[in-house]
Order: C-alpha cells, then sequence, then structure tokens
C-alpha cells in the first residue's frame, strides 16, 4: 500500500484542566508510547529510502530520538530539561510548575536534522491570573497558552492520539472553569455588581446624609461609593479566578484552600448583609 501523501493536522487549545503529580506522569508515560509507535512506522518507511549497509544504524538512530525530552519550568523560575524519568526524579522538581512542553519531533530535529512524518506537541500553561492586574478586562476571557497538536501522514495515528489526548483532558476538567470565558463579568455585574452598588448607597446613607450638608458632595460620594463597590466586585472577580485557574497544578503544598477559605467568608458576609437588609424592607 501507498504511503499516505497528505499530511493531516489536528489542534485544540485546552480550555480546562486540573492534574496532580500522579496523573500528569500517568499521561506521559502514555505520550511516550505513543511516540513509540510513531517510531516504528518511521523505521517501516524508510526501509526503502536508505541503503541496506546504513539501515541499521539508521533505525537506531531513530529509535533513539523517540525518547521523550519535556521542558518544566517552576513558578520561582527553575527550569528542568530531560527525560520523563529523568526530570520526575529530579531533587529540583517544582513543587509548582509553571508550565510543561514536550515535542515528539525535537530530538529527530535537533540531533538529526530529520523530521518525522508523525509528531505530537503538547504545552501545558498553568500560570494563574493576577489579581491586582488592571491592564487586563475582567470581559474578556483568561487568557492562557495551554494547547496540543497531532500531525502526520498516518490519520489512523493521528486520529488515535488526538483522540486519546481530548478524552485525558476532558475527564479532568477544572472545577468552575465557566468564570474564565467571555462575558461572564459582564453578566455579574448587571445581576449582582449593580444591585450591591445600589445596596452599598443605602447602607451608607443615613452617615452621607449626617456629614455632608451640600446636596453636590452628597451626590458625589453616593456615585463614588456606587463605582467603588463595582471596583471591590472587580477585584474579587479576579480573586476567584485566580482561586480557580482554568489550567491548575494540583500541588501537594496547595495553599489555595486556605485562600478559599478567606475569600468565601468575605462573600458570604456582603451578600448574607445585603439579603437581611432586603428582607427588613419587605418584611
Amino acid at each position: 500500500m501507498p504511503d499516505n501523501i497528505v499530511k493531516n493536522k489536528l489542534y485544540k487549545p485546552i480550555d480546562s484542566l486540573a492534574i496532580n503529580r500522579e496523573d500528569l506522569l500517568r499521561f506521559l508515560q502514555m505520550l511516550q508510547e505513543r511516540a513509540n509507535s510513531a517510531c516504528d512506522m518511521e523505521c517501516y518507511h524508510i526501509e526503502s529510502l536508505v541503503p541496506i549497509e546504513n539501515l541499521e544504524k539508521t533505525k537506531e538512530n531513530l529509535k533513539a530520538s523517540s525518547t521523550l525530552k519535556l521542558t518544566v519550568i517552576g513558578s520561582d523560575g527553575e527550569e528542568l530539561f530531560g527525560t520523563i524519568d529523568e526530570v520526575f526524579d529530579s531533587v529540583s522538581f517544582p513543587e509548582h510548575i509553571e508550565s510543561l512542553y514536550v515535542n515528539s519531533g525535537l530530538l529527530y530535529e535537533s540531533q538529526f536534522n530529520y523530521y518525522p512524518r508523525n509528531r505530537f506537541v503538547v504545552l501545558l500553561d498553568f500560570s494563574r491570573p493576577k489579581v491586582f492586574d488592571f491592564s487586563f478586562l475582567p470581559s474578556d476571557k483568561t487568557p492562557n497558552n495551554s494547547n496540543f497538536s497531532v500531525e502526520g501522514y498516518d490519520n489512523t495515528w493521528v486520529n488515535g492520539v488526538f483522540n486519546e489526548m481530548d478524552n485525558f483532558f476532558d475527564k479532568r476538567s477544572s472545577r468552575f472553569s465557566g468564570i474564565h470565558k467571555n462575558s461572564i463579568y459582564d453578566v455579574i455585574v448587571w445581576f449582582l455588581g449593580i444591585p450591591m452598588g445600589f445596596w452599598s448607597c443605602f447602607k451608607l446613607s443615613s452617615f452621607i446624609s449626617g456629614v455632608f450638608n451640600s446636596n453636590f458632595l452628597e451626590n458625589a460620594l453616593y456615585v463614588y461609593v456606587f463605582f467603588l463597590s463595582l471596583f471591590i466586585l472587580r477585584i474579587l472577580f479576579h480573586y476567584f479566578r485566580w482561586l480557580y485557574p482554568k489550567i491548575q497544578y494540583k500541588s501537594t503544598k496547595e495553599i489555595s484552600a486556605i485562600h478559599r477559605g478567606f475569600f468565601y467568608i468575605i462573600t458570604a458576609g456582603i451578600i448574607s448583609a445585603c439579603l437581611y437588609d432586603i428582607l427588613c424592607l419587605l418584611f
């Protein structure tokens, strides 16, 4: 059967993922098996292209190149590069991972300037959005570079590896991943932020009326309180996105639980006070 001359490439961004060290290692071991099978097809492909006296040596070089090399960057800037076992067994393996990158064609290209017919690339970006980064519009989706792609001339291998990765990520979605989508903040502002702004003005109305005799100053302060409440909502929204990132590496020394408790206490106190005042006005 002649080789397929059409290259198939599949690409997909990762919108939601929560993974720990054990699952990450299992995922990379699965990728190593798929890289080995791609190498076997590569060895079969070159049998008619390489002189017989060089065939065995060429196959040895290809098999040596099929070993995956990954790059892991920690949150403190530490960087590890090596095989799966070398990186995960290293005493310098970071407690908090910032990113992980693996390219199955890397060694083929760097050592022999050879471009394999079938390959995959995976980038996992575990960075969290900054709470006090006001240059980022909360209405926009949370920026993240995580993605995976599979390409090659063997359609069965390409589709099989792509679907296997896709299923792996789908089964490990992060909590509250919807909070990172477009326009979620706009909905929260309309249905929660604006009512909270009016409530804040109501709570401070006695103080404002008692301190200022000028109608202009009273009205100006009401406007200021209203927009200040929206500003605080924006900070809490960014904080919630930081607590529940769309791509999360679950460390054994995770401190997010403390932050989550603090966040829930603040939000529960505000919402309960607001509901109490509403019930008092109605009944």
